[in-house]
């Protein structure tokens, strides 16, 4: 026998996503918070004096938010509205701090770019480790000018100009094959049928699984990747539509909380 009348949640597991057309499209299985906000409006009805009589309610509104704790690429997608794609060359900026020995250097990754100007830009750094004095890159090397040879990765200096173990700080662009998200300003955030699945017990400590299932969730486009401090993590936002009427589902839900035994058994 279930008793659902008060279930403790103890742990909130994952988010399941998927397309309208039930498609599989990400999993959040390290999620820090979630929360799942119902509200409704009400109009009060008054009467003589502003007496209430009654009151008219109307439009129900669920919205999902919460954080996870690792940058979900499928989120991303959805929230942005656009795909991932894997290109075998796309430009990155790239930093190398590096010293001269022998009048030589050389860059860590081939500098990309306009032949003769592969370098963005190189500096000599000071005591401080901020930038100073600024090198131009020509065909050879010059006073106030150093030379590139990308085939070797090699930095040419004139000759004593600069003392061996001198640091440079060399800016320059890569091209590596890598995944990439572009977000285009005409492509906006997409719907998903979410299922939200948790662990609770009830008062006699019988372990439960909650299961909440959101149809037709509309993702918000306004989200925020938290950088910096201890961790970095992938906030969202979504609010449940009714009208879905896909794989059966009517046309009014806005979720479903369905609560089950861990070890209930397939029904007959």
């Amino acid at each position: 026998m279930l008793s659902i009348a008060d279930i403790t949640l103890t742990s909130l597991d994952t988010i399941s996503a998927f397309k309208l057309d039930g498609e599989p499209a990400f999993i959040m299985d390290e999620l820090q918070n979630a929360t799942i906000a119902n509200t409704q409006d009400k109009q009060d009805i008054t009467g003589k004096g502003g007496r209430k009589l009654s009151s008219l309610k109307r439009n129900k509104a669920v919205t999902v938010s919460g954080t996870n704790g690792l940058i979900s690429a499928g989120m991303l997608e959805v929230q942005t509205g656009s795909e991932f794609e894997m290109k075998e060359s796309t430009p990155v900026a790239w930093t190398d701090y590096i010293a001269i020995e022998g009048d030589k250097a050389k860059t860590t990754y081939i500098a990309a770019g306009e032949a003769g100007k592969e370098i963005e830009a190189l500096y000599i750094k000071n005591g401080d480790g901020s930038c100073g004095v600024k090198l131009e890159q020509a065909a050879a090397a010059a006073e106030g000018k150093f030379a590139y040879n990308p085939t070797t990765k090699e930095l040419s200096f004139v000759e004593d100009a600069f003392d061996d173990g001198t640091e440079i700080v060399v800016f320059y662009t890569r091209n590596i094959p890598g995944a990439v998200l572009t977000n285009m300003s005409d492509k906006y955030s997409g719907k998903l049928q979410l299922y939200i699945d948790a662990t609770g017990e009830d008062r006699c400590g019988k372990e439960y699984h909650v299961q909440f299932y959101i149809p037709k969730a509309d993702f918000s486009g306004e989200f925020s990747i938290e950088l910096g401090g201890d961790q970095v993590t992938h906030g969202f936002e979504a609010e449940s539509l009714a009208g879905s009427n896909c794989g059966g589902v009517k046309g009014g839900e806005l979720w479903t909380y369905t609560v089950f035994g861990v070890d209930a058994e397939d029904a007959q």
